[in-house]
């Protein structure tokens, strides 16, 4: 869409450019545009023009890069400091009739003095209000995030991040809220993939590189703030206090910051609940099939999993580590990392039946003996 917005605006101004250049060529009065001929001032006005579009697309670039305070400090900052230089410039005005009139041979030198003054109140007035954003933020924290939009900010957690699932809840379209990334996040993330762990410094990296991917992502509106609490020490209590400022919500894989959330009212999506939601239900006595990876924690027993990360206990499975085997789903339990399913090889109940017989026909012929 913006691509098609942008060719319209090229092939408008180049237009432009070439009618106003013939008009102006035709215009009595003498410009540097009568002194060449009539082809190469419309070649000229067409080149004026494509470079008006192209200086209307920086433009562009740039206000999408601007947050809503951040465009109206720049442009409050632009207005007043405008405002002063039309104030000052024409100061003159104000002057006795003699000395204006003292003043009319300096004319060509008081145009570019005003001209002077202009650029540098409207750069000091922009600069001001982009420092002062800070200032303004504290005084309507609210208003930055919650102005003409419909679905909450949606805070990254440094977890959620790194875990990268992100990505793909934006791209299949279960998360469509705006991206609100702090910069405490990204400063811990930062340290993250400083690490001098080689396992740390990899989840930051990796962060890093989903972040990049996120970014990249045209679908996907993504802001940068930086709002700090200098006061509060812990990240998820800065987080957490953000979420309650602008009422956002929290995306992590933390489960305690998930509890501390909820308990003051914050919503917080939790990659891993939605994992757990969107995995099939449990059916007991249903087949699978998995390879046995390890042995388990109690005798004989061997460890596999399915293809979502589900782990699955296996009864007796020991000796067949490293071999697939179809097992049978026989009970389930919930906990805060997910699900746990323990399994029987197929058969196993019948052979443990005919074993009791065994046992039992055995003890038998033993008594009567």
């Amino acid at each position: 869409m913006f691509v098609i917005l942008r060719s319209l605006m090229v092939l408008f101004c180049t237009v432009l450019g070439g009618v106003l250049a013939a008009v102006i060529y035709h215009l009595p009065g003498g410009t540097f545009l009568t002194r060449m001929p009539l082809p190469a001032a419309i070649v000229t006005g067409i080149i004026g023009g494509i470079l008006l579009a192209a200086a209307a697309i920086l433009i562009e670039h740039f206000v999408r890069r601007l947050s809503l305070v951040e465009l109206a400090v720049v442009m409050a900052g632009l207005l007043i400091g405008t405002g002063i230089a039309f104030l000052v410039a024409h100061f003159q005005m104000l002057l006795p009739d003699f000395i204006q009139q003292a003043l009319r041979p300096y004319n060509p030198y008081i145009s570019v003095f005003k001209l002077a003054l202009y650029v540098v109140f409207v750069y000091v007035g922009i600069v001001v209000g982009i420092r002062g954003k800070k200032e303004f933020n504290f005084f309507l924290p609210r208003l930055k995030y919650t102005a003409g939009r419909g679905m909450r900010p949606l805070l990254l957690d440094t977890s959620a991040i790194i875990d990268g699932r992100v990505l793909e809840l934006y791209k299949t379209g279960f998360l469509r809220n705006k991206i609100l990334l702090p910069q405490f996040i990204l400063h811990e993330l930062q340290q993250i993939s400083d690490s001098q762990v080689s396992l740390t410094r990899t989840k930051g990296r990796r962060g890093l590189d989903t972040l990049k991917k996120i970014q990249d992502n045209a679908d996907i509106q993504v802001e940068v703030t930086t709002v700090d609490y200098p006061g509060v020490p812990e990240v998820d209590d800065k987080l957490i206090r953000l979420a309650k400022e602008i009422d956002g919500a929290i995306l992590t894989t933390d489960y305690n910051l998930e509890q501390v959330a909820r308990i003051q009212n914050i919503q917080c999506l939790n990659v891993f609940g939605l994992a757990n939601v969107l995995k099939a239900p449990f059916i007991p006595g249903e087949h699978v099939t998995i390879q046995i990876v390890k042995e388990g924690s109690e005798m004989n027993q061997g460890v596999g999993f399915l293809d979502d990360g589900t782990m699955i206990v296996v009864a007796n499975a020991k000796p067949l580590i490293g071999q697939k085997v179809e097992v049978e789903l026989v009970s389930m339990i919930q906990g805060a990392s997910g699900r746990i399913f323990f399994a029987e090889l197929p058969g196993a109940e019948q052979q443990q039946q005919q074993k009791g017989q065994y046992d039992r026909g055995y003890r038998g012929q033993d008594r009567r003996r």
